[in-house]
């Protein structure tokens, strides 16, 4: 089903995300990075879904990193979702990229 397929696509972009740190936790991943298809703006749009579920569930969270830019980092084991009723445990925002930007 589509919300199986979602689930396993979600699981998949956060393994790939907790790879990256296991083997190097120093080094922040461009959010831009994660999420764009150089050769799909459809794959892209659904790349931005996809880790938003990953954001809100806590397993993840953004950051701006020198130069204003997101970064995305797996949350520590506990952080963001034992305490989901912290200030500022959950925000959520909307980014704005339309077909011209993604070129």
């Amino acid at each position: 089903s589509h919300q199986e397929a979602t689930e396993k696509e979600v699981e998949r972009i956060l393994g790939l995300l907790q790879t990256h740190f296991k083997n190097d936790p120093d080094t922040p991943i461009s959010f831009f990075d994660l999420v764009i298809d150089p050769n799909s703006f459809a794959r892209t749009v659904e790349n931005i879904f996809h880790v938003s579920f990953i954001i809100r569930d806590g397993f993840a969270r953004l950051k701006l990193d020198d130069d204003k830019l997101p970064i995305i980092e797996p949350s520590k084991d506990n952080e963001g979702r034992e305490n989901d009723h912290s200030a500022g445990a959950r925000n959520q925002v909307v980014i704005s990229l339309n077909h011209q930007e993604w070129k």
